[in-house]
């Protein structure tokens, strides 16, 4: 697929939206920005644990609202209309639990050397990262067609309000959600199949056959659509541990 461009193609980004996408796939993505439950929670939540946010998955339709980014207010600044709603994921499909829960555990998996809490079940206290699944972009306005988060250089919005389409499934699914969360950390498009941040708004095509890495370090696409003024280089472990853990 031709992949979907955004305002800023050109500008270093301050706070964009952007996604990640198999070879240029227009689905995953989101809009530029200023500068500035069933299952209990799975992973660590002690003190050895990355509790200052949560990881919270949500698989079961949500009402979103164009605005700042804030997981708290069912708030997204990517959004391209003043309100959507993405529907339960894979909602008529007779395997949705246990793809759900292969998604659920995959990530925990994947996110285990924190250890970050990933949860079912919305958090009623601190901060958290929500990522909503289900439906195709126009129910939520997302510009990309696989999923989207905004661009947050500099991490400055702790609530960040991500969206993966029904059509993102299996392994892919996994790495489309670490990336993300990536994304939403101010982490930019690199060019390794293998790293998480592939193809977040560039031409790298990622390997979605197995699990993602996080590079540590790893150069940025200098050419990628979507980036943050500074180094030319990113620590996507030390980004991840700085986010959750206290």
């Amino acid at each position: 697929m031709r992949l979907a461009r955004i305002a800023l193609v050109a500008a270093l980004c301050g706070g964009c939206s952007a996604q990640i996408s198999d070879g240029r796939d227009p689905t995953l993505g989101g809009s530029p920005v200023p500068d500035a439950g069933d299952l209990a929670p799975t992973g660590s939540g002690g003190a050895a644990g990355c509790t200052q946010r949560t990881l919270y998955l949500n698989f079961d339709g949500q009402p979103l609202t164009q605005g700042a980014s804030d997981a708290t207010r069912n708030t997204a600044q990517w959004m391209t209309k003043a309100s959507g709603e993405a529907p339960r994921y894979r909602s008529n499909d007779a395997g949705r639990d246990p793809q759900i829960q292969t998604i659920v555990d995959g990530v925990t998996r994947q996110l285990a050397r924190f250890p970050i809490t990933v949860t079912r079940v919305r958090p009623t206290t601190g901060n958290y990262v929500m990522v909503v699944y289900g439906g195709i972009p126009g129910m939520v306005g997302s510009s990309f067609g696989s999923a989207v988060n905004q661009l947050d250089c500099g991490d400055t919005r702790p609530n960040d309000v991500a969206w993966i389409a029904d059509s993102v499934t299996g392994q892919r699914a996994i790495n489309t959600t670490i990336g993300a969360i990536g994304f939403g950390l101010g982490l930019t498009a690199t060019l390794d199949p293998a790293d998480c941040m592939c193809s977040w708004d560039n031409d790298c095509r990622s390997d979605n056959t197995v699990a993602c890495t996080l590079g540590s370090p790893i150069a940025r696409d200098p050419q990628a659509n979507q980036r943050c003024t500074g180094s030319t280089s990113q620590d996507e472990v030390a980004a991840f541990r700085t986010a959750f853990c206290p």
